[in-house]
């Protein structure tokens, strides 16, 4: 229910103006002083922010450096037992070119696992169900398609056509990992929520993160509102209301 609402309402132009909309009938219920009637005007300029480009690289950036990139010549994660990939999104259109059914998530999460498997040929787990009941397989088995194309022998690929979000993904994932040490591969954003659920078994995560929505070197900068900038700010704040919900979880678990 809360997953939901937060992807319904993570967008700056959907809760934008409905907080807006909810502060202009409440104010005709007070004494309409200058101060709360320009409280009102609060939520506009949170979208202004949102859709310009150093407020939302802020937004995404404190999500980001969480973990730090993985250098393919780096020896830490080459002694993982395991390479897991989390799912993204697969376009089951096959009017449109091979690399376009892949957004950019799904095309970089696969591309990581493909070139660390090259270095040391390790078991590629994926894990991820139908996302559409008229597609033709799960978005597991989609992975499966294009590690395969990209060098990865499928006899080294676990499929687990399970689960719809993160959640549910890593607790398919964990109900069928053995191995102690695996190298998590997700978008840097998403991975903070993704190592959260991990948290609670025994496996310890290397972190792969890739699908970067901000530059480390970008500094301070007055721009316009772009859409780009709009986008960048909607999956910050996706996933801080997917964190939000995750703490709610487990301390609920613990209480």
């Amino acid at each position: 229910m809360f997953s939901d609402l937060a992807n319904a309402l993570s967008s700056p132009l959907v809760h934008g103006p409905i907080t807006f909309i909810i502060l202009r009938i409440l104010l005709r219920f007070t004494e309409r002083k200058w101060w709360q009637q320009a409280f009102t005007y609060l939520p506009v300029a949170w979208v202004f922010l949102c859709a310009s480009t150093y407020p939302s690289i802020l937004l995404v950036r404190h999500l980001e450096n969480k973990f730090p990139p993985l250098p393919l010549a780096s020896t830490s994660w080459q002694s993982a037992d395991t390479i897991v990939v989390m799912a993204c999104y697969y376009f089951d259109d096959e009017n449109l070119p091979l690399v376009s059914r892949w957004p950019r998530c799904s095309l970089q999460r696969n591309l990581q696992a493909a070139m660390l498997y090259k270095i040391k040929k390790l078991p590629i787990y994926l894990a991820g169900g139908k996302l559409f009941s008229e597609d033709r397989m799960s978005q597991a088995e989609f992975n499966k398609s294009v590690l395969v194309k990209l060098g990865v022998d499928e006899r080294d690929i676990v499929v687990i056509s399970k689960g719809y979000n993160t959640q549910t993904e890593v607790h398919a994932l964990t109900d069928n990992l053995s191995a102690k040490k695996i190298v998590l591969i997700t978008s840097a954003a998403h991975m903070p929520r993704a190592v959260g659920y991990f948290s609670h078994s025994s496996t310890n995560i290397i972190a792969s993160p890739v699908d970067y929505l901000a530059r480390t070197d970008v500094g301070f900068k007055v721009t316009l509102p772009n859409a780009q900038s709009l986008y960048r700010s909607e999956r910050a704040i996706h996933e801080y209301l997917g964190l939000f919900e995750q703490h709610f979880q487990l301390q609920t678990a613990i209480h």
